[in-house]
């Protein structure tokens, strides 16, 4: 079941999408491709918002923390924005001081997507498209982009599909953040995390990862074991000190399965599983005072993003994934969000 509102934004012509089924319900964006309100139930059978939503729409327009967005072309920070790709040098805008982040200035949150929605037995999805333009944000080639939001049962499906005619990089991600208290009564640091990973990568100053892989035993960085989020952020140890809180990539161990977050509260348990090598884990550790909707302001740790991806800057890196999409390689990965009650 679906239905499609159109909204006029400055001189946009945008349109806000619900899907729904028994169990879930989805409001998404064809603005940056974006989902903004992901409605799941209680164990008392309410059905709750369980990620951040600005209070305005029109402020997915700006939307500085990314709420909900599709991340391109390439997700996380690359090095002073420099890459080499076929003996040739490419230099990104800096967007990030002097790195560059998340696509760039103009990434693939501030384009308007084309749709189109499918129906079929027990599930519904929305298809978005994007072509970006050989040198856009002086990325490398033409490239063809889909994400496929699909809802099945209680199971959210995002996958992602890509294709160029040039030697590129592609690292696409979605930026929710999430919070299973429900409506954001509560912030994350009394929710559960177990994340499937020995190893996570270690950050400079300019948050850039330096290539080492750092072994999460005997650091709070061990979600090995599913412990509330608190113990981690609230730790005396340099690179949560540096992040001031958690924003580092996890290395998974395994694709089933390989995070699961549970509020003890509201019962709600989430279960992610990624063909993706990594996730970045980001806690909401800097907000700016976004009105949030439920006339709330956005405060620390009110959320946190699971940015299944390849390791940030790894095309500056030989022991990491590249990132490197080929003229003659289709681009595909999936992360699915199963949700469920303890």
């Amino acid at each position: 079941m679906y239905s499609i509102e159109k909204i006029n934004i400055d001189d946009k012509s945008l349109n806000f999408i619900r899907i729904k089924n028994k169990d879930i319900e989805l409001k998404l964006l064809d603005y940056g491709a974006s989902l903004v309100e992901l409605l799941v139930a209680d164990n008392k059978g309410k059905r709750e918002n369980i990620i951040l939503t600005h209070e305005n729409i029109y402020d997915y327009i700006e939307n500085l923390p990314y709420f909900g967005a599709t991340i391109g072309r390439t997700s996380g920070r690359i090095a002073n924005g420099k890459f080499s790709l076929n003996q040739e040098e490419y230099q990104l805008n800096n967007n990030y001081d002097m790195n560059s982040g998340h696509g760039g200035y103009q990434g693939f949150n501030k384009k308007i997507w084309n749709y189109k929605i499918l129906e079929g037995k027990g599930e519904t999805s929305i298809i978005f498209n994007y072509y970006s333009k050989d040198m856009e944000e002086n990325y490398p080639g033409n490239l063809q982009v889909y994400v496929k939001y699909t809802l099945r049962k209680n199971k959210v499906i995002i996958e992602y599909y890509a294709n160029t005619d040039k030697t590129t990089l592609c690292n696409l991600t979605n930026h929710s953040y999430f919070n299973l208290s429900g409506n954001y009564k509560r912030d994350i640091k009394e929710q559960y995390l177990s994340i499937r990973s020995d190893e996570f990568l270690e950050l400079n100053e300019n948050m850039i990862p330096t290539g080492k892989f750092i072994n999460v035993e005997n650091t709070p960085m061990d979600f090995r074991k599913s412990k509330a989020i608190k113990e981690s952020l609230d730790y005396d140890y340099p690179q949560i000190k540096l992040t001031n809180g958690l924003d580092h990539a996890f290395l998974l161990r395994e694709s089933d399965n390989a995070i699961t977050m549970i509020d003890n509260k509201s019962k709600r348990k989430m279960e992610i599983t990624t063909t993706y090598p990594s996730v970045v884990i980001y806690s909401y550790n800097f907000p700016g005072n976004e009105k949030l909707k439920y006339k709330k302001t956005g405060k620390k740790h009110d959320g946190i993003c699971f940015e299944t991806q390849y390791e940030p800057d790894g095309i500056n890196h030989e022991n990491m994934n590249s990132a490197i999409l080929k003229a003659d390689k289709d681009y595909y990965e999936k992360t699915e969000y199963k949700f469920s009650i303890i």
